[in-house]
């Protein structure tokens, strides 16, 4: 057993590596991380995000805002990073750490082929559980941010057209998989980035850039590793006798689960289609697919050490118990 948990930890650190998927998935990422610290005018930031701007559109915007990513929740994670580094409320960051990989436009279609009303279920239902968590978060720990931990911008502010210009680009890498694609938007991305500012900038958002992966990426491979080798330690026959009745005790477990093992980007979807197979209930695995891409074990690790120990269990506490109540609600309704 463990040698094959060791083998299953082993594999998915190889294709996790791999070098196309590091150079044109993950690494773009901590470019889009590094270019908002760096390349956007703060001031014009905190303008939509901070402490002065209205808090409903800041959580609306970034509850929605993976529908235009097609990103893992390790690779949301830098830019979950700089949000909150930059002055981003509690609130709308949170939003869109569970928005990035809970709601792209790949896992909204995919699960849907594939799991039909539960896919379609599942989609939705992250939209309301980002401006859920968004909006708890906000109210356990943003009313004391709005009081002064932030300055407040100043009323006039350039717009950051150029940043956004090379953002944009870095982002859009995200929106076709062909790797040629990647490859051209990524390398378009630079070419503007040194165009359009000075050395000295440039260098700034290099070095943070850096400064991010040198923080991060060392966690998400022991990360991945550790979690892959103890999903090969479980057997699924198990689990599903322990989510086969449909009780919230059951949800909660299977949102447990979904948080503690690593899925690469939509290999919960297949995982499971298997499992409802195998007699799991509809409302576990509603619990389940909210919960997994949203966390996982290198991911909690990462929020802790973002935002402190306090916050992040609270993000991840609320992600399991939404998630858990989602797939009640579903398993009741349907």
């Amino acid at each position: 057993m463990w040698q094959e948990a060791l083998q299953e930890g082993l594999s998915t650190l190889i294709e996790y590596l791999e070098p196309l998927h590091l150079v044109l998935a993950i690494f773009p990422a901590f470019l889009i991380s590094g270019a908002v610290a760096s390349l956007l005018e703060k001031e014009s930031i905190l303008r939509f995000f901070g402490p002065t701007a209205n808090r409903w559109v800041s959580l609306s915007v970034a509850s929605v805002a993976g529908a235009v990513l097609a990103v893992c929740s390790c690779s949301v994670l830098p830019m979950f990073a700089s949000m909150y580094k930059i002055g981003a409320g509690i609130g709308p960051a949170s939003s869109f750490l569970y928005s990035g990989p809970s709601i792209n436009a790949a896992a909204i279609f995919i699960s849907a082929a594939m799991l039909g009303m539960i896919g379609w279920t599942r989609s939705l239902s992250a939209v309301f559980l980002a401006l859920a968590v968004g909006v708890c978060m906000d109210v356990f720990y943003g009313l004391k941010r709005r009081k002064g931990e932030v300055p407040s911008p100043s009323s006039v502010s350039a717009f950051p057209w150029r940043g956004l210009v090379v953002i944009a680009s870095l982002v859009s890498i995200y929106f076709h998989p062909h790797p040629l694609y990647k490859a051209v938007m990524l390398g378009f991305a630079v070419v503007m980035g040194f165009i359009l500012f000075s050395r000295e900038k440039r260098s700034m958002w290099f070095k943070e850039s850096w400064s991010l992966l040198r923080m991060i990426f060392p966690i998400l491979v022991a990360g991945v590793f550790v979690a892959s080798a103890l999903r090969a330690l479980v057997p699924e026959v198990v689990i599903v006798r322990l989510f086969g009745e449909g009780h919230f005790p059951s949800n909660i477990l299977a949102s447990v689960v979904g948080a503690l093992l690593y899925f690469g980007t939509l290999a919960e979807v297949p995982i499971t289609r298997s499992l409802l197979d195998m007699g799991m209930a509809p409302g576990a695995a509603v619990a389940f697919l909210l919960a997994g891409p949203a966390l996982s074990l290198p991911n909690m690790i990462i929020i802790n050490r973002i935002v402190g120990l306090k916050k992040g269990m609270s993000y991840i506490v609320l992600v399991v118990l939404f998630s858990a109540l989602a797939g009640w609600i579903y398993q009741n309704v349907s």
